[in-house]
């Protein structure tokens, strides 16, 4: 497995980011590990992030999102590439990734290039939330870490119904949901709920 306690702890300037439209595997690992290196780590890390859809934004953190068009030419000492399957879905990050010193993928699409220097991809894995959960288990999962990793788990099982969905994706959730998140609620707003407008457009395309 990754030891991804040795590389946080040989960095001092890390960046994160996933592919272009985040969805809420994209946006749950990102949020999480983010949270997870400050919550345990003196380190500057950044966030680069095209912006992340609104039922999200309770997640801690999500207001940290950075614009990576404004660090160009700054170099990195790790970059972590989550939930993408190659480097032109990191968008606007994609020449910060290719700048590090270390670059780092965590994924679990079956088509990624393995285009980092370091790539942690699990294809049966249900989502980049179960991998991201693998590496950080060393430490404590506090509750907000635990509801952006929910979130991504959520979404990307479509809440537990996909073939992707295993006992191990099971285990994890209901460890997640032992720290105290409000998971039925975390379900219903961001899986369940629709705004006005995509009421709107459903209706016309029933129509």
């Amino acid at each position: 497995i990754m030891n991804l306690h040795k590389i946080i702890e040989n960095a001092d300037r890390i960046a994160i980011a996933g592919h272009v439209k985040p969805d809420g595997d994209c946006t749950g690992s990102c949020l999480g590990l983010y949270n997870f290196i400050n919550e345990y780590y003196h380190k500057e890390v950044h966030l680069f992030l095209e912006p992340i859809p609104r039922v999200f934004h309770f997640l801690q953190s999500a207001d940290k999102v950075e614009d990576a068009k404004l660090f160009n030419g700054e170099k990195f000492d790790v970059f972590f590439a989550l939930d993408c399957g190659d480097l032109g879905r990191l968008g606007d990050a994609g020449a910060l990734f290719e700048s590090a010193k270390k670059s780092i993928c965590v994924d679990h699409h079956i088509s990624n290039l393995a285009f980092a220097d370091e790539n942690y991809i699990f294809p049966h894995a249900s989502s980049t939330c179960e991998l991201i959960y693998d590496l950080v288990e060393y430490q404590p999962i506090t509750r907000e870490i635990a509801e952006c990793l929910y979130v991504g788990i959520v979404h990307d099982t479509g809440v537990f119904q996909y073939n992707s969905t295993s006992s191990k994706t099971m285990n994890i959730a209901g460890m997640l949901m032992d720290t105290g998140i409000e998971y039925t609620k975390i379900i219903d707003d961001t899986y369940y709920s629709k705004t006005f407008e995509q009421n709107k457009a459903l209706g016309k395309a029933l129509l």
